[in-house]
């Protein structure tokens, strides 16, 4: 059944929702797959805050989506409330992906993701992510592979191509349509951008002029007004948000409130706190001390940017041995008087955006 999803006489010509082989997803906006990031707890935290129609695994090669792997990293763990649930796999052995595709749906996932643009050198150097667009008949026989073997939709994330002088964009969604894919989400850059420049948003109302199938774009969606003002310009039915979930969790909450009209939630340095603290605790329940501060040191890298004094916190925060001791630093950072924290990392340069 589809929510009823309010909306102000602004945005009420913008889609809502979109829907993947029968799946509604509403609303049409999603949380994209993050390597490291996307877990069970990430995707519960941003669910929780409202305004987000569906999550996704982190991208998992389907080499480890075996029995053995499974219960010693856990990637592909998920509850009930995370649904839909989508699982994206990256590869390029057309047998390979079709068992882990089969071990997938065994596993009770709504929708299968093949990831075709990750542009890791670390991922493409093994032939995955992006590096299939240099070789769209094997892509082809990826898709088809999977596609014939699972009765779940399976849909195909993917870049606009290798390089400037490389761009497929078109002819990758053409044949992904063709071979079943029921979705498509495109991030339109080139391979060679990383993440540098701009994502030309143009591409995807490209795409969705040549497929009939459901088109999502993504890459730079910087706050809800700039969200909304893609779907309306670009056509696209759905927008996916990766690092800007990081920096801001509740950005899904406030495009749900910008479309209805509502003046938009802003968090203050006791919700900041809040969240982090929240996050810290989801993370123990299910996982080592050790590697749940790692995960807050991860989110906090992107979290805190642009924050007064934020490059204190991470160098506090990173150099915590205790989830005990990062919890202090973080009270001391966001206390009443207003991001006083003081430390030795106001009198340097470091920068640790990221663990």
């Amino acid at each position: 059944m589809e929510k009823i999803i309010r909306t102000s006489p602004e945005y009420a010509d913008l889609p809502t929702s979109y829907t993947v082989a029968g799946i509604v997803i509403q609303p049409n906006i999603v949380l994209a797959p993050m390597v490291g990031v996307t877990d069970s707890v990430f995707r519960r935290l941003v669910l929780s805050l409202g305004g987000c129609g569906l999550v996704s695994s982190e991208m998992t090669n389907a080499a480890s989506v075996t029995p053995k792997a499974l219960a010693r990293h856990h990637q592909l763990d998920f509850l009930p409330e995370e649904r839909p649930y989508t699982v994206q796999l990256s590869g390029n052995d057309p047998q390979l992906l079709a068992t882990a595709a089969r071990a997938v749906e065994q596993l009770g996932a709504n929708i299968l993701d093949i990831n075709c643009g990750c542009p890791s050198p670390k991922v493409t150097g093994g032939g995955h992510g992006s590096a299939l667009l240099k070789d769209l008949k094997k892509m082809e026989a990826v898709l088809r592979a999977v596609t014939r073997e699972v009765s779940i939709p399976v849909t195909l994330k993917f870049r606009a191509g290798w390089d400037d002088d490389s761009l497929n964009y078109l002819d990758t969604a053409r044949m992904a349509e063709a071979v079943g894919i029921a979705a498509l989400a495109l991030h339109p850059r080139t391979r060679a951008q990383l993440y540098s420049g701009l994502a030309e948003w143009s591409r995807v109302s490209e795409v969705k002029q040549v497929v009939s199938i459901p088109v999502v774009g993504s890459g730079d969606v910087k706050d809800a007004a700039d969200a909304l003002r893609r779907l309306r310009i670009y056509g696209a039915d759905g927008i996916m948000i990766g690092r800007g979930a990081m920096a801001n969790p509740w950005l899904f909450q406030q495009i749900a409130q910008l479309r209805a009209g509502d003046a938009l939630f802003q968090p203050t340095p006791a919700d900041k706190l809040a969240l982090l603290t929240r996050y810290l605790d989801m993370c123990l329940e299910s996982m080592h001390e050790r590697l749940a501060l790692n995960k807050l040191k991860q989110l906090i890298g992107q979290f805190s940017v642009g924050m007064p004094h934020s490059a204190a916190l991470r160098e506090s925060v990173h150099h915590s041995a205790t989830p005990d001791e990062a919890r202090g630093h973080m009270d001391r950072f966001f206390e009443p008087s207003g991001f006083s924290f003081q430390s030795s990392a106001l009198n340097n340069e470091v920068e640790l955006l990221s663990c």
